[in-house]
C-alpha cells in the first residue's frame, strides 16, 4: 500500500482527486565520500490545487535554482527560477509528467531505501478531519548483506551496497483517495560506488510532504505570460512541401 501510495503517477493522481489544497514539501539529499564533507541539495516544493483540476507549482532549492508552472484550462505555462513565464497548449501527458515531478520527492526516499526499511501498520485515524491509514517506518531488524563488489555497468549498482544507520518514517494516507497526506522520511545511511569493491560514501536524506488547507486552498488564477513564439521553420517546410515534385532537368551549357 505504501509503494503504490507513494509512487509519483499514483500521487499525482490522487492529489488531483483531492481536490481544493495546498501541498508543502521539503527535501535534502546528502551524500559524500569517507572522510570527506557532504555534497547536498535542499529543495522547497508549494503547489495548490483547485476544484476543477487546475494546479500552480512553485519548485525552489538552495542551488539558486526552481521553476514555476502553472495549469490552467487547456494551456500550461511554465518559467525557469528569474525567467519570464511562457505558455502554450496543455498537451498530454506533459501535464501529469510535471506534477509528478512536483510530488515525487517521497517516493525519491522510499525507492532508495525499501529494501532496507520495515513498514508497520498502525492503522486508521483522523488527520485534517479526513479518516486515514497510518504506517510507520524504521530500520529492518535483518537487512540484506550487501554484495562484496559493485557492478561498474549499472549505475543503480550502488543502491544495492546501502546500509542503514538509522530511518524513521510516517506516512499517512487518505482512505478516500489514496494520496498521501503526509509523507516524512529521515535516514543516514552507507553505501558504495565505483568499480570493484567500490568507495566508502555517506548519505542522509531528509524528505518531508504534507497536504494542508484541504477545501481552502484558493482558486488557481490564469497566470500572466506570453505566447509561446511560433518556430521559424522556413527551410524544413519548403522541403516537405516541394519535396514530392520533380526535379527540373539540368540545362547544357551555351543553352538559351
Amino acid at each position: 500500500m505504501v509503494d503504490t501510495a507513494l509512487q509519483a503517477g499514483h500521487f499525482a493522481e490522487a492529489f488531483r482527486k483531492l481536490g481544493r489544497s495546498h501541498l508543502r514539501g521539503v527535501a535534502l539529499f546528502k551524500a559524500g565520500p569517507d572522510g570527506g564533507t557532504y555534497e547536498d541539495i535542499r529543495t522547497e516544493t508549494d503547489i495548490w490545487m483547485d476544484d476543477v483540476g487546475n494546479w500552480r507549482l512553485v519548485d525552489l532549492n538552495d542551488k539558486d535554482g526552481g521553476r514555476e508552472v502553472v495549469l490552467h484550462g487547456r494551456e500550461l505555462a511554465i518559467a525557469l527560477r528569474y525567467g519570464k513565464m511562457i505558455k502554450r497548449a496543455a498537451e498530454d501527458p506533459e501535464p501529469m509528467r510535471l506534477l509528478a515531478e512536483g510530488v515525487g520527492a517521497p517516493f525519491a526516499a522510499w525507492d532508495l531505501l525499501r529494501d532496507v526499511v520495515q513498514v508497520d501498520d498502525f492503522g486508521p485515524e483522523t488527520r485534517a478531519g479526513r479518516k486515514v491509514h497510518l504506517f510507520k517506518l524504521s530500520k529492518v531488524s535483518k537487512p540484506p548483506a550487501p554484495p562484496k563488489t559493485v557492478d561498474a555497468g549499472d549505475r543503480r549498482a550502488w543502491r544495492r551496497t546501502l546500509v542503514v544507520d538509522s530511518v524513521a518514517g510516517d506516512i499517512a494516507i487518505d482512505d478516500q483517495t489514496g494520496v498521501p497526506l503526509l509523507a516524512e522520511v529521515k535516514a543516514q545511511y552507507t553505501m558504495r560506488r565505483g568499480p570493484g569493491e567500490g568507495t566508502p560514501m555517506h548519505g542522509a536524506l531528509d524528505v518531508r510532504t504534507s497536504i494542508e488547507e484541504i477545501g481552502q486552498s484558493p482558486v488557481i488564477a490564469e497566470p500572466e505570460a506570453e505566447a509561446l513564439a511560433p518556430r521559424q521553420r522556413t527551410v524544413p517546410d519548403e522541403r516537405a512541401l516541394l519535396g514530392g515534385l520533380p526535379r527540373a532537368p539540368a540545362r547544357p551549357r551555351g543553352a538559351p
